[in-house]
């Protein structure tokens, strides 16, 4: 039977929740991406080092080893968008791993709800990772849109799962 790991990186809780939900609908395992140095949580400071490594392309070092991707067939990659991109500490994972043969789905949450421009290119660092890019789904201030959240990962899982 395929084995399946979320993968995720979450700053407010927006990404932790929603990863949360579909690891439990998935029966998958999951691994929590952090960061050594902290990123502030509010604020214009939050969206300066934010927006600034996004764009400069930091790799934050992360705490403890990436777990070993050997035992797993599919991936679900998730994080926050951080000015039209991914979440810089998915900079560090992607650049630390070897996705060849995996399916790999994509999501990303957001204020907005324009999360199109991440998606694209957390699909684009997958496919130069050697994985198989495929179903994506974006999330919108899920903690403070619960109900259509769980839907949306209802949708999202039942396209894993299939």
């Amino acid at each position: 039977m395929a084995k399946t790991l979320v993968v995720y990186y979450s700053l407010e809780g927006n990404v932790d929740f929603i990863s949360k939900k579909i690891a439990e609908e998935l029966g998958a395992d999951i691994c929590k991406l952090e960061t050594v140095k902290t990123y502030p949580k509010s604020g214009l400071l939050k969206f300066f080092h934010g927006g600034k490594d996004v764009i400069t392309g930091v790799k934050p070092e992360l705490k403890g080893p990436l777990p070993s991707l050997a035992e797993y067939d599919t991936l679900v990659i998730g994080c926050p968008v951080w000015a039209a991109r991914p979440a810089s500490p998915l900079n560090t994972f992607f650049d630390s791993t070897d996705l060849n043969g995996k399916k790999c789905f994509a999501f990303a949450s957001s204020a907005g709800g324009n999360a199109v421009k991440c998606l694209n290119m957390m699909n684009e660092e997958i496919t130069n990772k050697g994985g198989i890019a495929c179903a994506t789904a974006s999330f919108t201030n899920p903690l403070k849109k619960p109900e259509a959240a769980l839907e949306t990962v209802k949708e999202f899982t039942a396209k894993i799962k299939a």
